[in-house]
């Protein structure tokens, strides 16, 4: 059977092709880089099945779950999320696509390995069996060892003024600070995977060979867990809210942005401490899990329809995609509506004011609530997803009853 590996060919994120790369050094070969946006419509070229390790941050476009019957999924290292629930409260789209036939396709495909704590207490609230595999990340390797001209340190996508407080306390000490981000475009890109492989393996080899890594993000705190390079993580809360640190943030050394500018941290950037060793009883489930997956499927020579382990049907799992999409739609709608009408009573309320002193004062204040609301809105309209349901419903509605993009 042939290999496959899961990608988000439409990216703004590094990361997601870290996960990818670090797949890929379990595998024979990579025979298929998959679509994490369409499993639904996946289908190989030869009609066969194929193996796929499905690790990865699932998905923006939540309705095309469960994968095709082409792929034959080693469910681990997953990171289900309702789109960052911490950060953007305008998305309704959570776990009900891991309900009905998706939840069905967990559990026989299960247990299922989740990247994170949260992940996992989700799935199981929901009746998925599964479990913390920890992410794909902490199985790299080790990149290339050169020797620098200068010592450095990498900073990793910090605040300004976090980075400015590390350049003043390593000031006069020979030791460079570089400044490294994770913000990759791929949306418009045709760059090939051999190219951003390439920019995957130069990050890394960077990573590598610093005296010491400070972060807030998670896909370069854990490679350098992997790699046994010093790591130092800070982020704005005490634990990130969204849960993706959990149970990482234990192990890593870290603290809050205004901790460290307060100088309320224990940490020798100059002569930086090993990391915890806690990740490597997860290193080596996920090397083991993939290691027998590989060995039970490398010479398998069956059918898409020898690997389905399901009850239903193509057409109930038509219905079951369609009802839940309409349902999750409907919800979303309603989000957008209430927020227009929102939007309309404060702008309302504003023009009730008189221009005086009282006026002046009350407007300030509904300003910035309107700003506020009218940020919200902007995160409801400019999601892709919300985008995409708009045009869906435009498509059905008359001309006076459409929504303005």
């Amino acid at each position: 059977m042939k290999f496959g590996v899961i990608m988000h060919k439409t990216t703004q994120n590094i990361g997601d092709d870290i996960q990818t790369f670090a797949a890929m050094q379990h595998l024979p070969h990579t025979d298929y880089f998959l679509d994490r946006e369409c499993l639904d419509k996946f289908v190989t070229e030869d009609g066969k099945p194929v193996a796929v390790v499905m690790s990865a941050w699932y998905m923006w476009k939540k309705w095309n779950w469960p994968p095709s019957d082409y792929i034959v999924p080693l469910l681990v290292g997953m990171h289900y999320s309702d789109h960052q629930k911490s950060e953007q409260n305008a998305s309704p789209v959570k776990y009900q696509f891991m309900t009905g036939c998706g939840k069905e396709y967990m559990n026989a495909h299960g247990p299922v390995g989740c990247r994170d704590r949260g992940t996992a207490d989700n799935f199981k609230k929901l009746g998925i069996n599964s479990y913390v595999s920890g992410c794909i990340t902490l199985t790299l390797p080790k990149m290339e060892i050169r020797k620098p001209e200068r010592e450095y340190i990498c900073a990793c996508d910090l605040p300004d003024k976090v980075l400015a407080k590390l350049k003043e306390l390593t000031a006069g000490s020979g030791i460079d600070i570089i400044e490294t981000h994770h913000y990759k475009d791929y949306r418009e890109s045709n760059a090939t995977w051999e190219e951003r492989e390439r920019a995957v393996v130069e990050l890394l080899t960077l990573y590598q060979n610093a005296k010491c890594v400070v972060t807030r993000r998670l896909h370069c705190a854990l490679p350098c867990l992997a790699m046994e390079v010093p790591v130092f993580v800070m982020n704005k809360h005490d634990a990130p809210k969204s849960g993706r640190f959990d149970p990482y943030y234990n192990w890593l050394r870290h603290c809050t942005f205004d901790e460290f500018a307060a100088g309320r941290f224990d940490y020798d950037f100059l002569d930086p401490p090993e990391n915890s060793r806690e990740y490597l009883k997860y290193r080596e489930g996920i090397t083991k899990a993939i290691a027998d997956f590989v060995e039970k499927y490398k010479d398998d020579e069956g059918s898409p329809e020898d690997h389905v382990l399901t009850d239903y049907s193509a057409e109930e799992l038509t219905r079951w995609r369609a009802d839940t999409m309409r349902e999750v739609m409907n919800e979303w709608f309603g989000v957008t509506v209430q927020e227009e009408k929102q939007i309309k009573i404060l702008k309302k309320k504003l023009k009730k004011f008189r221009s005086d002193e009282e006026y002046i004062a009350k407007l300030e204040e509904e300003n910035k609530l309107l700003k506020k609301e009218n940020q919200h809105l902007n995160n409801v309209m400019s999601c892709r997803s919300v985008r995409m349901a708009v045009k869906v419903r435009n498509a059905f509605a008359g001309e006076k009853k459409k929504i303005k993009l």
